[in-house]
């Protein structure tokens, strides 16, 4: 703990915890911690979680970075949850912004999100996560869905939301203290299906132990989060739509259906019709991309729906209500 930074009087103290499992993201992981180290002010500590990946640990430690890095590997079970419960144990800041491997930070994200943060009632915020495509972005892919991606999609708007994105997010600490860590059984692991929805229990876990406190959208800095080839497809499309659909059907048993698909109604009802009449409308003016998009947005809703009327079914007899990992917010020298 020696890299902590000595507090500032009335200030929150903060750390940024980057969590990684694959050495093929070597490049933009650098690039995500360096962008990590330069944030202006500096964050009080820097943390890497590598997850149960002992050969990216060693390359980690041998590296010299131009601020000190803690490297840690996870203690919890394989996956995204696990090392961010990790990264919350090892760590000390009264704030934590967590961050994906490959999501570059712009130099005032940190601050940009603690000052929403200075208002108590906040409980966590996320910046804007903008798409980084490797290649060319397909002409086909809405904006409405870029939520596939792990970025801010068309439909979220700046001010209170339910949950936050995991990219790019920043939460107290006391969060975690009133309502225990991220649930193991929805985070991502390097080997299943891309599920997730880890955030979003969380953050309505929080908001009923802490009903007095929101958390919010503050898009006037972010993140660029790098989309490599293989995901700007029709394939990995459709199969994170899947996946998103089954761990809805999850998240729906543990947390209720009302506050598990509140938000996902108003992007439904309004956020997808708005973007099916925005495709015609494209196809009148002549870009013929249009209709690409808008047959997307009704592939990727069926998609959804397909998969969360398998996951309602599966997870109602197979998967437990919970399983946040109790040891999570013990601290770990």
């Amino acid at each position: 703990m020696d890299n902590f930074q000595h507090p500032v009087s009335g200030r929150l103290t903060t750390a940024i915890v980057i969590c990684c499992y694959s050495d093929k993201r070597w490049d933009i992981l650098n690039k995500a911690i360096e962008a990590a180290a330069r944030q202006v002010p500096a964050a009080d500590e820097i943390v890497v979680i590598v997850d149960h990946n002992p050969a990216l640990a060693l390359l980690l430690r041998a590296k010299r970075f131009e601020t000190p890095v803690r490297i840690v590997e996870n203690i919890h079970p394989p996956g995204l949850s696990g090392a961010r419960n990790t990264g919350i144990s090892v760590s000390r800041g009264e704030v934590i912004l967590f961050l994906d491997d490959d999501a570059v930070s712009d130099q005032d994200l940190l601050a940009t999100l603690v000052r929403q943060l200075e208002d108590p009632s906040v409980l966590g915020a996320v910046s804007a996560i903008r798409p980084l495509w490797e290649t060319d972005r397909p002409s086909w892919f809405p904006d409405e869905f870029l939520w596939t991606l792990g970025c801010t999609y068309r439909g979220l708007h700046p001010g209170p939301v339910r949950n936050l994105i995991g990219a790019s997010m920043c939460i107290r600490r006391d969060v975690f203290d009133h309502t225990g860590g991220f649930d193991s059984g929805l985070g991502r692991t390097a080997k299943a299906l891309p599920l997730g929805c880890e955030e979003t229990e969380l953050c309505i876990r929080a908001t009923k132990a802490l009903p007095y406190g929101r958390f919010v959208f503050e898009p006037s800095s972010g993140s660029d989060h790098a989309i490599p080839a293989d995901r700007a497809t029709w394939k990995y499309f459709l199969h994170r739509c899947w996946a998103e659909g089954l761990s809805k059907a999850s998240l729906s048993l543990m947390a209720g259906p009302g506050e598990a698909l509140a938000s996902e109604k108003t992007y439904m009802t309004r956020t997808l019709p708005q973007g099916v009449m925005r495709g015609f409308a494209d196809v009148l003016l002549g870009q013929p991309s249009g209709l690409l998009r808008a047959v997307a947005l009704g592939a990727g809703l069926a998609a959804t729906a397909a998969g969360f009327a398998l996951g309602r079914t599966r997870a109602a007899l197979t998967r437990p209500f919970t399983s946040v990992p109790t040891r999570a917010l013990e601290p770990v020298e």
